[in-house]
């Protein structure tokens, strides 16, 4: 099992790190080769595409453009820019230290990035309990896209449909989207981005941002789908941020390693560190990457820095500083697809990684789009009477690059067709069910995209809520393995391509290759009839047939059968007085349809083994384990031999026989538990790849660190290595279009001047290439500074951060231990219920402050005293097993102080222990009585969380203030209307005005007027909660009962709460009231507007007096608490006279509180205005 096996803990990098002296330190570090942008204007964009395939795709080393952020627009490109046009905007932020999302806005997190930074520091950069919030794989900006596709080089950005020059070979008239008339479009070539043939429903949307402070990391992966990643850092903190506060220089570090060594790294990562780096859960230590036996590659990003990421080739980043705003992007080729469907695809399905770039559906639109680009050439060629363009099209680098690339990928459809071959019975075409192809179908187990054919399970259907069906659909591949759901059997064939129509395109395109090279050779494509002749094994889809009417049909509604348990030794009984009694074990009965497995001696189901002609019968699970076979490998086959027909069987009895040797694993299986990602009807029938192999491998004596299988990987990266980077004829064009102009005389015109690696310029000062002789120039492009070997200089820093060095054993129990390189490992609790959570190495640890060892450092440079350091004289093999005892002895005395010696000894072994005690029933019965004692309160753990979640909860209402407030529509009030015929129509007709309400009136929360409005209304009201506004200027005196008692806000004392039910006005008395606050609320409106001259539109004048020498009639108008004709609480300001209707073009009088006057006119005319607040 995976938990039986130590694994690396997690720790983190300090934030003190000196970055320069580890990588001069460090043999094995090396920075990234770079150029500058400007080289790519000067030298040509054909010139950068192919150092990109040479470099970066075919060689599989990293390569960095620096300098884009002098290109980039300095307001877009902002945090206070994203802030403001996308802050409201909700991502889901990664935890790192939870292993937990957190939603928040973009602006929220934006705005904390200060205290997640400061709160780490070199003292406190291991605390377990501080969030390393990272908000990856967030949508990019449009605006930012389309301000990166004019700055990137078109052929290496987002979704490139055509690597043609404008108005080259190909191209044709089009229409121009910036000004009337017609262009030239683009030639006939390639596309940067095999992703662009997808109909854009299928595409996957890969263009990300990453925004990260300190601490926070991505752990080490490799590219989805074996594709060209793509990384540009946009955006960093600087020492200050917009606001003037003080930030930390943000900047990432990345960890990077060449496709060569892919093998090497992922060996490395399962036998020496113990975790699988397909399942991207593990930040590496910088002491694992100081003793890898690989080169690893080292890059400080900063601000304008564009990485570009090998296929295939495993890295990490950890981000520094307040602030770091990277675009990140992958592109699909045809090198991309070829891995993905030898390695990427199979390692990816192994562990249940989502397939989100849907590969061979690339392929297939791929050759459809070709194809049509390649007819287009050929009418071009024929019909047109100025043949001048011929020779062009005929001779063009870019379109015979295109017909490679073509036959390329008509390789890789052939193989698709091949595996989903069936055997021809008419019958079976009438039972395969069709299925409009869309994009979208997945295999419920590996997360798979499937293209054409699969099968799906007729009884294990989930009915959905939206009336739609759940189908368990599973690929050929899984079904292959053993995967599938509970039924195992009994599934039916569906097709989401005609097959006649795949193989008429098939034969159409072999036919269209055939004429571009010039008629039939011994190369040329075969038909698909003769292609499946001359395969020497099952299809695939022929497999699985094979497969259905080999395994049973299971019901899954009834309760599984409880497995017979395999007893592999005599039972050990302990009685009561403490004696041991050894049970025999019973001898095994055959059952039908079961065979005996040769390596257990059990008997086995028929189907789940795998028997030669010998006799003999090998299970699938000791095949992938103990011989590296895949069950799909052993059914294709059909002459398939047994390990023991070839002579390498390793069981216990073959072992013992003479001419056998036995097999060695030659690589490192942990298991992978796929029940977290897979559907949950999901089953593993065949083989149980939970389990690892390290029991073949302790069998074979390959248990040691320097293993021979991490041995053999590095051979076969050190084979692949030396064969140097060359383009094969049969897929690249050679072009000999002449030598590249350099500027041999003004050094600074060009920084890539000189020297040359294959046709390709780099600068020797960035590439660590040899320049002048045997002496070698070396330059740190982080920090500028060049040195020259012999030189005696002194390194810039002496300091060397806490993680670059190694934990002193002493404190680091709770079973943490390091080996001689000083790589923290722990031996995970079996009982843990969460393995996914990284294991953090311990806070309090006392860390030695010299450099590295000076057996490294002799590798660098010699060293500088005479003295010779005295080495132990024991074999470096017996030495490291001496120190591996020694830290399990140390290890196990943990344990037992701890009182955790047994399941120590048990994950440090592999094994299980099963003790059966023999209790008296009433002393059984007495301990089931008792009553558990009462725990102790233990102290809550200290959390340090500084950044919480802003989303809404959907369950969660905003409550109304207390006391808020309300505009509510009565009826009008013709006595203070501006409308003079209305009014005096009403006169003439003798209507009592004073018992008409006024047209509006401010009501309090839960009074019984607003529930008289609301029921009418519908409750509109109620959910409508209006906030305070300013009083306005000609209601501001409806209160004036004196200077000194005018409130200057409205009362907040609270109200009563609202009731459900109607009010009603019967009685006399609240008539009589309702008509004196009309009266009292007229009244106030007239003293609000009162005419300086006489000139007043209402008909009537009023003495001019001051507010308070006409008492109100109201009491409660008196005393400044009414709260009719109010509605806010904000005070005017004494000078300022808003524009109405009432008082625009009208001399008004307002005094002040404190009894001043001062002219002032609506319309700038003079005036003179009284008003108390």
């Amino acid at each position: 099992m995976p938990t039986a096996r130590r694994s690396a803990a997690f720790d983190p990098i300090s934030p003190d790190i000196d970055l320069d002296v580890l990588v001069q330190q460090t043999p094995n570090f090396e920075y990234v080769t770079r150029i500058s942008c400007d080289v790519i204007e000067t030298q040509g964009l054909d010139t950068f595409e192919k150092l990109v395939l040479l470099h970066v795709l075919v060689g599989g080393k990293p390569l960095v453009v620096e300098g884009f952020h002098k290109r980039l627009d300095e307001w877009t490109f902002t945090s206070a820019w994203l802030q403001d046009n996308h802050g409201k905007k909700y991502e889901n932020a990664r935890n790192l230290s939870k292993q937990t999302n957190l939603t928040v806005s973009i602006g929220h997190y934006l705005s904390n990035m200060n205290k997640l930074t400061n709160q780490w520091n070199r003292h406190n950069y291991r605390d377990r309990d501080r969030q390393r919030l990272y908000l990856k794989d967030i949508d990019c900006p449009e605006v930012w896209h389309d301000k990166l596709r004019e700055v990137v080089p078109p052929s290496i950005f987002y979704l490139n449909d055509s690597t043609g020059d404008v108005g080259g070979p190909g191209a044709v008239d089009e229409p121009n989207p910036h000004a009337p008339g017609l262009r030239k479009s683009r030639g006939v070539a390639r596309a940067g981005d095999l992703m662009s043939c997808l109909p854009p429903a299928m595409r996957a949307e890969n263009l990300m941002c990453y925004i990260g402070h300190e601490g926070t990391y991505t752990p080490a992966h490799r590219e989805m789908c074996a594709s060209l990643g793509q990384n540009l850092m946009v955006e960093t903190s600087g020492t200050l941020d917009p606001d003037g506060k003080p930030t930390k220089p943000g900047s990432s570090i990345w960890f990077m390693t060449e496709s060569k060594d892919r093998h090497l790294v992922s060996e490395y990562w399962l036998s020496t560190l113990g975790h699988d780096i397909e399942v991207e859960a593990h930040f590496a230590q910088i002491n694992a990457w100081k003793s890898a036996p690989f080169t690893t590659y080292i890059v400080e990003q900063k601000l304008g820095d564009f990485i570009l990421i090998p296929p295939l080739a495993p890295h990490q980043v950890w981000n520094r500083g307040t602030r770091t705003m990277k675009v990140a992007w992958n592109r699909t080729t045809v090198e991309t697809l070829e891995l993905a469907l030898d390695e990427a695809l199979p390692r990816a399905r192994m562990v249940g990684r989502d397939e989100q770039y849907k590969n061979k559906a690339i392929i297939y639109f791929s050759l459809v789009r070709y194809s049509e680009l390649l007819r287009h050439v050929e009418r071009q060629k024929g019909p047109v009477s100025n043949h001048q363009h011929t020779p062009d099209l005929k001779y063009s680098p870019k379109i015979r690059q295109l017909q490679k690339d073509f036959r390329r990928l008509f390789s890789l459809y052939t193989r698709l067709l091949l595996a989903e071959v069936l055997p021809y019975n008419p019958r079976d075409d009438k039972k395969i069910q069709y299925l409009p192809f869309d994009g979208n179908i997945t295999c419920s187990f590996c997360r798979c995209n499937i293209f054409n054919r699969f099968l799906t399970c007729t009884t294990c259907i989930i009915p959905l809520e939206n009336g739609e069906e759940d189908t368990y659909d599973i690929c050929l591949e899984c079904y292959a393995m053993g995967r599938s759901c509970k039924c195992i059997s009994g599934y039916k064939w569906v097709e989401q391509f005609k097959w006649q129509e795949l193989t008429d395109k098939h034969e159409r395109w072999r036919q269209q290759i055939v004429a571009f090279e010039g008629g039939l050779t011994d190369k040329s494509a075969l038909p698909l009839h003769m292609e499946q002749q001359y395969m020497r094994k099952k299809s695939l889809a022929a497999v699985c047939q094979e497969q259905l009417r080999l395994r049973p049909w299971t019901d899954p509604k009834k309760p599984p059968m409880e497995p017979k348990l395999k007893k592999d030794a005599d039972e050990s009984l302990v009685n009561a007085d403490g004696t041991v009694t050894v049970k025999k074990r019973k001898p095994q009965v055959c059952e039908k349809g079961h065979i005996k497995n040769h390596v257990s001696n059990y008997f086995e189901p028929a189907w789940k083994l795998s028997a030669c002609k010998c006799g003999r019968a090998y299970s699938y699970g000791n095949l992938f384990r103990a011989y590296d076979t895949m069950p799909l490998t052993v059914m294709e086959d059909p002459d398939w031999q047994c390990p023991h027909c070839l002579r390498i069987c390793s069981c216990g009895k073959c072992r013992k026989v003479a001419g056998i040797k036995p097999f060695e694993p030659t690589g490192t299986v942990l298991g992978y538990d796929t029940r977290r990602v897979a559907d949950p009807r999901s089953t593993e029938s065949l083989v149980d790849f939970k389990q690892s192999n390290f029991e073949w491998v302790k069998k074979a004596g390959d248990d040691r660190e320097d293993s021979r299988r991490l041995s053999r990987r590095l051979d076969e990266a050190e084979a692949a290595k030396s064969q140097g980077v060359a383009l094969d004829d049969d897929h690249y064009v050679n072009e000999d279009e002449g030598t590249i102009v350099t500027n041999g005389d003004d050094e600074n015109e060009s920084p890539i001047v000189q020297t040359y690696e294959n046709n390709i310029p780099i600068d020797p000062l960035l590439g660590g290439l040899p320049s002048n002789g045997t002496q070698t120039v070396r330059r740190n492009p982080a920090f500028g500074d060049t040195f020259q070997d012999g030189e005696n200089q002194e390194a810039p820093h002496l300091f060397v951060a806490p993680s670059a060095v190694m934990l002193d054993q002493r404190h680091l129990g709770g079973g943490f231990t390091t080996d001689e390189n000083g790589i923290v490992f722990q031996y995970p609790d079996p009982t843990d219920p969460d393995p996914t959570v990284p294991q953090y190495a311990p806070s309090q640890v006392e860390q030695r402050s010299q450099p590295a060892k000076a057996s490294d450092q002799s590798k660098k440079r010699k060293r500088s005293d005479a003295r010779e350091v005295q080495t132990d004289m024991l074999d470096p093999n017996q030495a490291n097993e001496q120190y591996h005892k020694a830290q399990v002895k140390r290890t196990l005395a943990d344990a037992r102080r701890n009182d955790r010696y047994i399941i120590a000894e048990a994950a440090m072994s592999g094994k299980n222990l099963s003790v059966k005690l023999a209790v008296d029933k009433n002393k059984l019965a007495h301990i089931l009585n008792q009553t558990p004692a009462q725990t102790t309160t233990t102290r809550p753990m200290k959390t340090n969380v500084i950044l919480q979640s802003d989303y809404p909860s959907p369950s969660t209402k905003v409550k109304p203030p207390n006391n808020p407030l309300k505009r509510a529509r009565v009826e009008r009030d013709d006595e203070f209307s501006t409308r003079k015929n209305k009014r005096r129509k009403s006169e003439k007709e003798g209507q009592d005005l004073t018992k008409k309400p006024s047209k509006f009136m401010a009501i309090s929360s839960g009074s019984e007027a607003e529930e008289d409005i609301n029921s009418d209304k519908g409750g509109y009201a109620q959910d409508r909660v209006m906030k305070p506004r300013q009083l306005p200027a000609y209601l501001a005196r409806k209160n004036d009962v004196g200077d000194n008692e005018i409130p200057k806000e409205l009362t907040s004392e609270p109200r009563p709460s609202r009731r459900k039910s109607t009010p009603h006005h019967s009685s006399k008395e609240s008539e009589e009231t309702d008509i004196a606050l009309a009266e009292a609320n007229r009244r106030a409106k007239l003293r609000a507007l009162h005419w300086n001259h006489g000139d007043s539109s209402e008909g009537e004048s009023e003495p001019e007096t001051t507010p308070a020498s006409k008492p109100l009639d109201d009491p409660q108008l008196q005393n400044g608490t009414s709260s009719v004709p109010l509605k806010s609480k904000a005070s005017v300001t004494p000078g300022r006279v808003p524009i109405s209707i009432f008082s625009k073009g009208k001399k008004i009088r307002v005094a002040s509180s404190k009894g001043s006057e001062k002219p002032y006119m609506a319309n700038g005319k003079t005036a003179r205005h009284s008003l108390g607040v």
